[in-house]
């Protein structure tokens, strides 16, 4: 069952499946970068399914799936935590506030774009300056003039389960 077809199962078996697992982390750092804490969330979803201990065949660790080398630059701008290595990106708190660091900085050095934001979460930043050029201000645009499969589905993948959250945890 795919993840649209399965909001037709009872209100429990979806709240399971897109759970606010980690909560206690995720909003609060969503609410200090500026983030929408159900992106931040659908973010999280789709890099690690809330696994703490995922590793990508990149090398990339933990709930949000950082690089090593890019976490050792985030450490060294936050200057936290101390000690820093590479393994404490597998520690839940240091995973999601780098992970929303490193967003939160994509989203500003694209103008707020957040499917530039989330190509560059991805794939790097450079790609989605070319795309970003390719199509300021339309993201439907931005989409169409990303060619490279991976990007595509996993700005798609995200938004397609940030609009799920948004139906089950709707805010007055």
């Amino acid at each position: 069952m795919d993840d649209t077809a399965s909001l037709g199962a009872p209100a429990y078996f979806n709240h399971i499946r897109f759970g606010l697992y980690f909560a206690d982390l995720i909003l609060p750092e969503a609410a200090g970068y500026g983030l929408d804490d159900l992106l931040l969330l659908s973010l999280v979803r789709q890099e690690s399914l809330f696994e703490g201990f995922a590793v990508s065949s990149s090398g990339a660790r933990g709930l949000m799936q950082v690089m090593p080398a890019t976490g050792r630059g985030i450490a060294e701008a936050l200057g936290w935590p101390p000690d820093y290595t590479d393994t404490d990106l597998y520690r839940p708190l240091v995973s999601v506030r780098f992970g929303a660091y490193y967003l939160a900085a994509q989203r500003d050095r694209f103008g707020g774009d957040l499917y530039a934001a989330l190509a560059a979460y991805n794939g790097g930043p450079g790609y989605a300056a070319i795309w970003h050029e390719l199509a300021p201000d339309d993201p439907d645009l931005f989409l169409e003039v990303i060619r490279l499969e991976q990007p595509h589905l996993y700005i798609r993948r995200i938004y397609e389960v940030f609009a799920i959250y948004r139906k089950l945890y709707a805010r007055p």
